[in-house]
């Protein structure tokens, strides 16, 4: 099966890559196909050649959250920020960057810029991976 930018995309979005914990997302250089492994259910592709695949936020390093405040330090006013790190201390960073229908704080617009960001850093995560597997090629 052809691995298709959106599987890609998918799986960098969605990996924990932690190995040792929630597991991580691989691909499987013999057969040309990614897969999900964790130490406690290991792939039988795991003993073959293989590379992880990046994470767009890899457990426990926060990188989504500080590319987050990052953003509205350089994009929305002071007050605005103010707002969003009150709504962070009392519900979570994570919480904080989704949209307010949701649970989160963003309005449409400001979770639509926000997602813009987000898809470019994981079009850029896709692409690296597509540049390494042709590598391999």
């Amino acid at each position: 099966m052809t691995i298709t930018d959106r599987m890609l995309i998918g799986a960098i979005a969605n990996n924990p890559a932690n190995y040792e914990g929630d597991g991580e997302w691989r691909y499987s250089i013999p057969h040309k196909a990614i897969f999900f492994s964790k130490a406690s259910e290991p792939d039988p592709r795991d003993k073959e050649p293989f590379f992880a695949l990046p994470s767009l936020d890899p457990d426990g390093s926060k990188r989504r959250e500080r590319a987050f405040r990052a953003f509205i330090s350089r994009r929305w006013p002071p007050s605005r920020q103010r707002e969003l790190e009150h709504f962070a201390e009392r519900r979570g960073w994570n919480l904080a960057m989704e949209l307010k229908y949701g649970g989160g704080a963003l309005e449409d617009s400001e979770a639509e810029e926000w997602q813009y960001v987000v898809n470019r850093e994981l079009e850029r995560l896709a692409a690296q991976v597509r540049e390494q597997i042709a590598t391999l090629e």
